[in-house]
C-alpha cells in the first residue's frame, strides 16, 4: 500500500513539473524580437539543416551550365575531339588530341596514346608502322585520320603509314 501511495506521489509530481513546462512562455519569449526567442529561431534552423544531411536530405547545389567545348582545329569537316571517339566506333574519323606517351608495339609498330596514359580505358591508341622520331612527338597536338575500333576494351586506331598524322603544334 505504501509503495502504491510512493508511485502515485512520485508519477504527481513529475506530471506538475511537466505542466509548469508547458505553461506559459517565459518573460520575453512571447515577444518574437527577444533574444532568447531568436535564439531558439537560430538553433532551429540549424537543427533542421542537421537533420536534412543526416537524412541524406541535402539542398541541391546550383550548378553551371557546363561551358561548350571548342571545335577541334583540324583541317577535316568531320573531326572530334578525342575524348569523343567511344562515340563513333567503327567510323572512320580525324581526331584530334595530345600525345601522352609513345612506345614500342609487337609486330614491328610504335603505339602513339592519345587523351590519358596507359592504363586509362577512355585514351585511343594508334598504332602504326615505327616512325623515327616519335618520341619526339609527346605532348604534341596532333590530328590523326582512320577508323576507330574497340580492341580488348579499348580504343584503337591502327595505321598504314605516318601521313594521315598531322602536327598542330
Amino acid at each position: 500500500m505504501i509503495r502504491g501511495l510512493v508511485a502515485f506521489v512520485c508519477v504527481g509530481v513529475v506530471l506538475s513539473a511537466a505542466a509548469a513546462a508547458c505553461g506559459a512562455p517565459a518573460a520575453g519569449v512571447a515577444n518574437p524580437n527577444a533574444t532568447q526567442a531568436q535564439a531558439t529561431s537560430v538553433r532551429r534552423t540549424e537543427v533542421a539543416a542537421a537533420q536534412a544531411i543526416i537524412a541524406n536530405n541535402p539542398t541541391a547545389t546550383v550548378t553551371a551550365a557546363p561551358t561548350p567545348a571548342a571545335p577541334p582545329t583540324c583541317q577535316a569537316q568531320d573531326a572530334i575531339w578525342w575524348y569523343e571517339a567511344r562515340e563513333h566506333v567503327g567510323e572512320s574519323r580525324t581526331i584530334q588530341g595530345v600525345i601522352v606517351a609513345t612506345r614500342a608495339a609487337p609486330g614491328g609498330l610504335a603505339m602513339l596514346e592519345i587523351g590519358q596514359p596507359y592504363p586509362d580505358p577512355t585514351s585511343l591508341a594508334v598504332l602504326l608502322p615505327t616512325v623515327a622520331g616519335s618520341p619526339a612527338l609527346n605532348g604534341k597536338s596532333v590530328c590523326v585520320s582512320g577508323k576507330i575500333a574497340t580492341v580488348e576494351g579499348r580504343l584503337a586506331m591502327q595505321l598504314r603509314d605516318a601521313s594521315t598524322i598531322r602536327v598542330m603544334n
